[in-house]
């Protein structure tokens, strides 16, 4: 595969201080946080030290006093705090409300936000646009419902089909906002200043968000040309809430952040949008362990890599957190020298990490598995719901989506999660994929469109893995399926007929077993392909082995038939040029897995030299492989400073290297010639490990100079 990136703005930084040189990361821009009586003079502040400064603010929360109290308008805007069933407001921390994004509420961000535009500022980041399931009952957004429907309001716990309908209206009034301040802002900037600016938006996985029933604009604001791109968050307090997998519920950080940052680099397949991954080396606890942080970062910065078309990243949020000698936070432990080492090895890494050429073992055959935007509308069940009784101990670990993925991919199989929206916005789409697995039990189509591109991609030879047995209450939403002759008056239904197969289905479920473990399930051909089904909720593959395993011999037997090779590893490996990006598994593979060549592990404080690497399970490698580059004069190949001014002639290699003041440097070079090494005129002493040099100096502003003799 060859993906190219020639966007000379690679990677960036969020930060709310004014500049300090134990925080300057050396990225290619600053993103300033926050809109307060200091905000310019921070722009100005980090900008008169070389950075291209953006800005960014949250979107549905904030201070937001002046409108709530009237001081804005002369009305208070109460009534449009997000609110839930029995009064209380939802609000970030003791006193931010989110709010309900009213035309009113949208023309008073776009008021606030025009002084950015003033600043100078041409990249403008908003922040998590989101709607909580649990509310729905302030007086602002009922009017929006009466509005929008046409209708009196209805509860959002009084039904599922009112709780569908609300977290629809929630989506759109997510989309109308952030479109309508965009549209607002661009203007302005164009007819004031004559000038271009780029709004984005900075989102979380919408599996992260269906886990903890939060509802985004998805794949509709991905079409918006007022939007130019996307920042994807996977934070390490969310990514580690367990997950459930053979029935054992515990934290999985690097499966679950693989799959979060690969639905959003799905979400702007086949656009003109760009994504930015956000990488964050520390959580947002007052007091740090900072070896469960710098493991859990490790994990998180690999599972990213593994996601091949993206190669944008915001590498640190507060670096005042990080590398300040005096930390802010009373009872905070001081941050490892090592780690802060590794870290800005990673992120000077990161920002030269020009990718051309993409290889990799779980890149070819992907399994895809669908996800929806609408798995965000249906995490809150009426209360004495039989669906919700019966899997009480899945919904909160959203076992229904990872049910379908972990028991692929602890096995290594090569899967990707996949925007369902995506396919009938481009016919191409599933053409990268040979087999997809889809479940309509934790999410629905928004469209019978979606079933008749499935229909034509399986017909010419793909093959569809349904798992589900129309056990989900919300089938009883009144939506385009109630409307139309579907065999089992639900989605799947509707897809079955469509297929051709639902004759086969209704008899195959005559025959269900009244053994839970003994899972009902059928091949059947379907044109050029085939469809499996398993009729059973995919909750159950996440909680019972036998069920686990039935997936898995789908999968494989349906691949088997169509000579579809899919090997099952205990580990995913991509190349990204010379940079090779490895993870092993620990639950079904045991085995270590050796790696031989050589290597220098960018993971190291010591950059360290191996020819062989014994890769033991649940562990996670980023390598810069030296055989891979074919090296051939002096070059750096990795610091832990940013480098630039470099000279090389016959006589000398030379570059400076910038890092936070506090911060122990490394180096290390791939250099032939018998020579010195220099660190601001004195001579430092260097180990020599066959072509390659090794050396530490301290952080701040610092001229290297290699010396050949």
């Amino acid at each position: 595969m060859r993906y190219l990136n020639t966007d000379p703005e690679r990677t960036y930084f969020r930060v709310k201080s004014f500049f300090s040189p134990d925080a300057d990361l050396g990225t290619d821009a600053a993103i300033i946080y926050g809109l307060d009586s200091t905000t310019a003079d921070r722009l100005k502040d980090w900008g008169n030290h070389g950075y291209t400064t953006h800005f960014m603010t949250s979107l549905s929360w904030g201070d937001y006093s002046d409108y709530l109290n009237g001081k804005y308008d002369g009305r208070k805007h109460l009534d449009e705090i997000q609110t839930t069933e029995d009064g209380t407001y939802v609000l970030h921390g003791l006193s931010s409300p989110y709010m309900v994004p009213t035309l009113e509420f949208t023309d008073y961000l776009s008021e606030k936000l025009l002084k950015i535009v003033d600043m100078g500022v041409k990249v403008i980041f908003l922040e998590e646009p989101v709607f909580f399931t649990k509310s729905g009952y302030s007086d602002a957004f009922k009017t929006e419902w009466e509005i929008y429907y046409g209708s009196p309001w209805q509860a959002p716990g009084s039904s599922e089909d009112a709780q569908f309908k609300a977290s629809r209206l929630k989506a759109f009034l997510l989309r109308r906002c952030i479109v309508n301040v965009s549209t607002r802002l661009k203007y302005y900037a164009k007819k004031k200043y004559n000038c271009q600016i780029k709004i984005y938006s900075v989102l979380n996985s919408f599996i992260n968000y269906s886990q903890r029933n939060i509802i985004t604009p998805g794949r509709d604001l991905a079409t918006r040309p007022q939007i130019d791109g996307f920042a994807a968050q996977v934070r390490p307090e969310t990514v580690k809430i367990p997950k459930i997998y053979n029935g054992i519920r515990k934290e999985r950080v690097f499966e679950t952040a693989y799959l979060e940052y690969g639905i959003m680099q799905e979400l702007v397949e086949n656009t003109d949008k760009e994504m930015i991954f956000i990488h964050n080396p520390s959580d947002d606890k007052p007091t740090q362990n900072w070896q469960e942080s710098r493991a859990n970062y490790e994990k998180i910065l690999v599972a990213s890599l593994l996601s091949p078309k993206i190669s944008k990243y915001e590498v640190c949020q507060s670096p005042e957190k990080i590398f300040r000698k005096k930390e802010q936070i009373l009872g905070a432990k001081p941050v490892p020298s090592a780690y802060k080492t590794v870290l800005m090895t990673v992120i000077n890494t990161l920002k030269k990490m020009r990718q051309t050429e993409v290889s990799g073992e779980n890149q070819e055959d992907t399994v895809g598995i669908f996800m929806s935007d609408t798995a965000m509308f249906q995490r809150e069940y009426p209360d004495g719901n039989g669906y919700s009784f019966a899997y009480a101990d899945s919904i909160a670990e959203f076992s229904c989506f990872y049910g379908l993925c972990l028991p692929l991919m602890l096995r290594g199989l090569p899967i990707r999660p996949i925007v369902l929206e995506n396919i009938t916005d481009s016919h191409e789409y599933l053409n990268n994929y040979k087999i997809a697995v889809l479940s309509y039990e934790f999410m629905k189509p928004l469209s019978p469109a979606y079933h008749y591109v499935l229909s034509s991609w399986v017909r010419d030879g793909g093959i569809l893995i349904y798992v589900g047995e129309d056990s989900d209450s919300f089938n009883k939403t009144d939506e385009w399926w109630k409307h139309c002759d579907c065999t089992f008056s639900s989605p799947a239904g509707h897809l079955f007929d469509v297929l051709g197969i639902a004759p086969k289905i209704k008899a195959m479920r005559k025959k269900r077993s009244t053994l839970s473990r003994s899972p009902n399930y059928g091949m059947f051909e379907v044109g050029k392909g085939a469809v499996a089904v398993l009729d059973a909720n995919p909750a159950k593959c996440a909680q019972d082995k036998a069920f686990s395993q039935m997936l898995i011999k789908l999968v494989s037997s349906t691949a088997e038939k169509r000579n579809i090779e899919i090997e099952q590893k205990g580990y995913f490996m991509l190349n990204r040029g010379p940079y090779k990006i490895f993870a092993t598994l620990n639950e079904e593979f045991k085995d270590n897995i050796p790696l031989n060549g050589n290597f220098i592990n960018l993971l190291s404080e010591k950059l360290e030299y191996d020819t062989l690497i014994v890769a033991e399970p649940n562990s996670y490698h980023f390598l810069y492989d030296i055989d891979a580059a074919k090296l051939k004069k002096t070059e750096i190949i990795a610091c832990s400073a940013y480098t630039e001014q470099l000279i090389s002639d016959e006589k000398m290699f030379s570059f400076s290297a910038k890092a936070p003041s506090d911060t122990n440097c490394v180096c290390r070079l791939w250099l032939k010639e018998d020579a010195e090494v220099f660190v601001n005129g004195q001579s430092t002493a260097f180990t020599r490990e066959k072509n390659t040099v090794f050396f530490s100096f301290a952080g701040g502003e610092n001229k290297i100079e290699i010396i050949y003799k």
